[in-house]
């Protein structure tokens, strides 16, 4: 097993990582690539107040499954604070910072780039053929969630149907 370094150059955090993350170490393991990260310039707004805050209260690490880089699959470990609301009448007592969908939909276990390339072969492809793909290219995806990814990747891709057509 290799170990990275903590310090990771500007090149490796622009072009390995979706935009908005700082990679802060990787490991190597066989055919498997983990990177350790950090969301960027991260808002830390109370959504109970609308109130900046600063007390941090933890953190917590979430596991998220990338596009596959030079024959191996890459997770992408995704450190998230949490902190505590400093108005002391807001119901929201602590929050998370907030992860963008473009890396992570919320309870997602896929980047963002990731979880709408699942959704498009789904859409393209259907399961089985997807998931023939998927597994030359290294996804780890199953055929049901390809097809689940094309479920619901039609009513959050942000585009509203020109034509409609009847048969």
């Amino acid at each position: 097993m290799v170990k990275g370094m903590s310090a990771m150059t500007g090149r490796f955090d622009t072009r390995l990582l979706p935009e908005g993350l700082r990679a802060t170490g990787y490991s190597v393991d066989g055919a498997n690539l983990a990177i350790d990260a950090e969301v960027m310039d991260a808002e830390v707004i109370c959504p109970g107040c609308g109130q900046r805050s600063s007390r941090r209260h933890g953190r917590y690490v979430r596991h998220l499954m990338d596009f596959p880089a030079h024959g191996r699959s890459v997770k992408v470990r995704l450190s998230v604070r949490r902190f505590r609301c400093v108005v002391s009448h807001c119901p929201t007592t602590t929050f998370s910072e907030r992860v963008p969908d473009c890396l992570a939909y919320r309870h997602g276990r896929r980047t963002g780039r990731f979880q709408n390339l699942v959704a498009y072969l789904g859409r393209a492809m259907g399961g089985r053929p997807a998931q023939a793909l998927g597994r030359r290219m290294r996804f780890g995806v199953s055929k049901d969630t390809f097809l689940r990814g094309a479920a619901t990747g039609a009513r959050t891709m942000g585009f509203e149907p020109r034509v409609i057509g009847a048969d």
